[in-house]
């Protein structure tokens, strides 16, 4: 594993646990979310799936354009509408920062998945010792932690 996969590996990974010991809404949710994240950071399937589906649609993904940024726009909009949609649980309440942070991590496995080579070229940029996608991971997973935190503070440990 490089630099970049331990920085997805270990704010994932941190992140899962945070929202595990925290029971952070919706728990377990998040904490298996993240994990599945620190997971994929490390082995990397989405490669495997992109190339997968990229040889099962042929030519009609062949021209790396059109049916890309068509699914690109598909993930845009249902994540946006999500995002938008869930900004309060069952309950009433409003969602934490974890929880969004979750989502749009996901959306960022979805997006990089895609593949779409201008997209990729920013992802994959080299940046400080890490590809521009290990600090958005590092990112992603600090606003989750601090999320979960801030919640575990606002409405204390959960019981299970």
């Amino acid at each position: 594993m490089d630099a970049t996969q331990w920085a997805g590996v270990i704010s994932f990974g941190l992140a899962s646990l945070i929202c595990l010991v925290t029971a952070c809404r919706p728990w377990p949710l998040l904490s298996m979310a993240n994990a599945c994240f620190a997971a994929e950071c490390a082995l990397g399937l989405r490669h495997g799936l992109h190339n997968a589906v990229a040889a099962a649609m042929g030519e009609y993904y062949s021209g790396r354009g059109p049916v890309q940024i068509a699914l690109i726009l598909l993930a845009l909009g249902l994540g946006i509408a999500s995002l938008l949609r869930q900004r309060t649980d069952k309950a009433g309440r409003p969602r934490n920062a974890a929880a969004t942070t979750t989502l749009l991590s996901a959306l960022l496995f979805v997006l990089e998945t895609i593949s779409l080579h201008d997209i990729d070229a920013v992802l994959y940029r080299p940046a400080g010792g890490l590809l521009v996608i290990g600090w958005l991971w590092l990112l992603l997973g600090a606003v989750t932690v601090a999320g979960a935190l801030i919640e575990a503070r606002t409405v204390g440990l959960k019981r299970r």
